[in-house]
């Protein structure tokens, strides 16, 4: 089940005056949910005479729990070997490096909602058409 802004909302109202770091409250909302991080910076660049393509830094795992400012995941890796993706790499990540996060879910990943400037209006328009 994906999350929706009004259990992201509820949420929020049950963790106010709570003292929870950003990690462990994000630990409560997706616990045992896959998502991916965004820690802003591009793992890769290629470049070629007249375009140049980054990929984002991204980490994708299930979420474990949290520990004060740290949240733990069971992540994703590529094995040397085999050169296949598994699970079970256990990462600790301060909050501090996280830019961005997202639910790993059938509306999009976080590639997808990298738009360029111009498509921003679009996305004013679909806002302005919800009820």
């Amino acid at each position: 089940m994906a999350l929706h802004h009004i259990n992201v909302l509820q949420i929020i109202e049950e963790s106010k005056g709570s003292g929870k770091t950003i990690a462990e409250f994000l630990s409560v909302l997706l616990k045992d949910r896959v998502i991916e991080i965004y820690l802003g910076d591009s793992y890769e660049e290629i470049s070629t005479e007249q375009v140049s393509v980054s990929y984002p830094a991204i980490i994708c795992g299930k979420v474990i729990g949290a520990y004060r400012e740290c949240l733990i995941i069971n992540g994703g890796y590529v094995d040397r070997i085999t050169k296949k993706i598994k699970t079970g790499n256990l990462l600790f990540i301060s909050e501090r490096a996280i830019r961005a996060l997202n639910e790993v879910d059938s509306i999009g990943v976080f590639e997808d909602s990298l738009l360029r400037s111009r498509e921003s209006l679009e996305v004013g328009k679909l806002f302005k058409e919800e009820p």
